[in-house]
């Protein structure tokens, strides 16, 4: 009897899409993304154990993706240790995105501008999780400058940017109790619990915040917010100094120029915050 089946019947064509394999892969890169926003989430490198238990995974899954994603440099391990935190080339690809980041683009001659009027360095950072990451610094030109490498991650309670940045959030002050207590305050440093809640509740009365030595680094710092078309405060632009030259931050100089800047961004982003709220100047 002749077999009356086609040639190559039942085969699978070469150009055919496994729906099992996607589907495999799609998970993967969700279980992969998971996990690299859970790093960021953390201050200090993390231990696997507390990333699987995170995450409900198992450690052979987390283990197996973290030694890809350091392969391939966006985890890195400090050396000696068995944690994991995120690595150099995620902040290269941050930068990338920045610069392609519509508000960025439109807030670069103001920040120019404010440089060139203060004579100091000037940073714009962005929101990431509770914390503040620096996106563009507009170094001084001075022969001995500040600088602050786009991706540097600034935290509370100590940095003036991410406290600016968090107190304009959605329900801050609802909150305020609650985050002072979770954060981790040195007792070598002046700042504490009580002056910390003054700190997020000056920014919303003042519309900028300071800290005239910043963890006693030499550095002093002034930031501002910076708000959208929706009126939501996006970024914030930081003006940084040595500590010896930020005297008296309620009457400097350096303040009303910093509040113009961040206006003029936000109104330029088609915001109207800053105009609706001008007895803040």
């Amino acid at each position: 009897m002749t077999d009356s089946k086609p040639k190559g019947a039942g085969r699978r064509p070469k150009n055919a899409v496994s729906t099992v394999g996607e589907t495999k892969g799609i998970r993967t890169i969700h279980v992969a993304a998971r996990i690299l926003k859970a790093l960021g989430e953390y201050k200090n490198p993390v231990r696997v154990t507390d990333l699987a238990h995170k995450l409900d995974m198992t450690l052979p899954t987390v283990s197996r993706h973290l030694s890809t994603w350091r392969e391939l440099g966006f985890v890195d391990r400090p050396e000696g240790e068995e944690t994991y935190r995120l690595g150099t080339e995620l902040f290269t690809l941050g930068h990338a995105a920045a610069e392609q980041y519509v508000h960025v683009s439109i807030a670069y001659p103001f920040l120019t501008e404010l440089r060139d009027q203060v004579r100091e360095t000037v940073v714009l950072a962005t929101r990431f999780y509770d914390k503040a990451l620096s996106i563009v610094c507009v170094d001084s030109s001075k022969p001995l400058t500040l600088t602050v490498r786009p991706g540097t991650v600034l935290q509370m309670p100590y940095s003036p940017t991410a406290r600016v940045l968090w107190a304009f959030s959605e329900g801050a002050l609802q909150k305020l109790d609650t985050v002072t207590s979770e954060l981790e305050f040195d007792p070598a440093l002046s700042l504490t619990k009580s002056g910390f809640k003054k700190k997020i509740e000056g920014a919303l009365k003042n519309w900028y915040d300071f800290d005239m030595d910043v963890r006693m680094s030499g550095l002093g710092a002034i930031a501002a917010p910076i708000f959208d078309h929706t009126n939501d405060a996006i970024s914030c632009v930081t003006v940084l100094m040595p500590a010896t030259d930020l005297k008296a931050p309620d009457d400097h100089e350096i303040v009303q120029k910093l509040k113009q800047c961040a206006a003029s961004i936000s109104s330029a982003l088609g915001s109207s915050a800053w105009r609706q709220n001008a007895d803040v100047f």
